[in-house]
């Protein structure tokens, strides 16, 4: 064979290999999409039977992708930390839809925490977000919903005030009372 096919059919091969991942990672995230909205029908009082009905799909579907959601957050004891981590999942799926208007949102927010931080715990928190924010987007999102005593820290203290409507802060808080449970 010829180099110059032989360099044409490992480009094909290439092209073809970054669109079957870039499929994969869409499907994983449509999956991973439908198991969080059927987590929050179900937060909002709707049963399995009653989900698998409204979206067409069996009741073991419904239950498998509830128990997806479940089981894809970290177990936390004290019910703060579970408020925090989901109050925070809420604004991953923001930054993932307008990274832009949330990331201009924090900056803002974050400024504001810094001219008014005490302490040296507080003055590195304000360091660390401020190096998050800067940083590629998938970074932020990652840090951010670690289950580690440092991410569980940042969460405390968090530049994301005004991000979620109230809908969403009220639907995080019950998500991670029902979580809890």
């Amino acid at each position: 064979m010829s180099t110059l096919l032989t360099d044409v059919l490992i480009q094909k091969v290439k092209v073809a290999g970054d669109a079957a991942n870039r499929a994969r990672r869409e499907m994983v995230a449509a999956s991973d999409s439908r198991a969080e909205a059927v987590f929050s029908l179900w937060v909002e009082g709707m049963t399995v039977r009653g989900i698998a009905k409204a979206t067409a799909v069996s009741p073991s579907v419904s239950q498998r992708l509830l128990e997806k959601a479940r089981a894809g957050r970290p177990a936390f004891e004290r019910r703060e930390e579970r408020v925090s981590y989901e109050l925070h999942r809420a604004v991953a799926e923001k930054l993932r839809v307008d990274p832009q208007a949330v990331l201009s949102k924090a900056t803002v927010n974050l400024a504001r925490l810094a001219a008014r931080s005490r302490g040296s715990f507080a003055e590195g928190w304000v360091r660390d977000w401020s190096t998050l924010l800067a940083g590629p987007v998938e970074n932020l999102i990652e840090v951010m919903l670690r289950p580690d005593e440092r991410s569980i820290d940042l969460r405390q203290m968090t530049p994301f005030a005004g991000v979620l409507t109230g809908e969403e802060r009220l639907l995080a808080i019950h998500k991670a009372t029902r979580h809890g449970s």
